[in-house]
């Protein structure tokens, strides 16, 4: 039997971790873009894990990662665009057009480069194979504090659709949308409060969550260009 071989940015922490992790346990061999690993990559089963250290803010970083999985790879079953930059506008109004320009490179950049030189490894399976772009609620419904990084997370929905018309039918490209699944450590107790009561299900889900909601995509066969909201019914309230 073939061995499944996914792709998955931004993997030290967080999300593309957990994924990773996932990933690893049913078999899967996974490449993993990480600008400079992390400890927990480092305990994890290197027999079926591929780390590629690059700077996605680097063009001639990105070409260097993309040429080497080409060099290590002859075909790709999943594409996780995790990759991410989530920090307020207030916090760069120093330094607005670089920020701007950093939230470009991650979230439309990246992967438009990424779905555009890596598709032909994605056709060369017999079975249909699979790309997931993590945006956010706020792409439908944006957060005036977060307008830049709300308007790129947009625009990498936008991106999806655009190339799951491109890439049909050997390809289904589909979009999840995360709510609050998991606080970042800078969340003040206050902010975590008014975020759960402005939340139907008034709990964190958890990177469980999204990793159901993954998997979903990728067992259902007749699925592309589709969004799928995982945040415990927020983007109502």
């Amino acid at each position: 039997m073939v061995q499944s071989v996914a792709l998955i940015t931004g993997a030290s922490q967080r999300l593309g971790l957990h994924m990773t992790r996932s990933l690893l346990a049913k078999g899967w061999q996974v490449v993993v873009f990480t600008r400079s690993g992390s400890p927990e990559l480092e305990q994890l089963d290197q027999r079926n894990l591929t780390q590629i250290n690059c700077n996605a803010l680097d063009d001639e970083s990105m070409d260097g990662a993309i040429q080497a999985v080409r060099a290590q790879f002859t075909r790709l079953d999943f594409i996780l665009h995790n990759a991410s930059i989530y920090e307020k506008d207030e916090q760069h109004k120093d330094d607005f057009m670089s920020f701007y320009d950093a939230l470009y490179q991650i979230h439309m950049k990246l992967p438009a480069r990424i779905n555009t030189q890596l598709s032909d490894l994605l056709q060369t399976s017999e079975v249909q194979t699979n790309i997931i772009h993590v945006t956010d609620i706020y792409v439908d419904n944006p957060n005036p504090d977060y307008a830049l990084y709300c308007s790129t997370k947009a625009a990498s929905e936008n991106l999806m659709i655009s190339f799951a018309k491109r890439l049909a039918p050997s390809v289904r490209v589909n979009a999840i949308q995360p709510g609050p699944v998991k606080f970042l450590a800078g969340h003040s107790a206050e902010e975590q409060e008014k975020v759960l009561s402005e939340t139907m299900l008034a709990t964190e889900g958890g990177f469980e969550a999204l990793e159901k909601a993954i998997y979903s995509i990728l067992d259902n066969h007749y699925m592309t260009a589709s969004v799928v909201r995982v945040d415990g019914g927020r983007l109502l309230c």
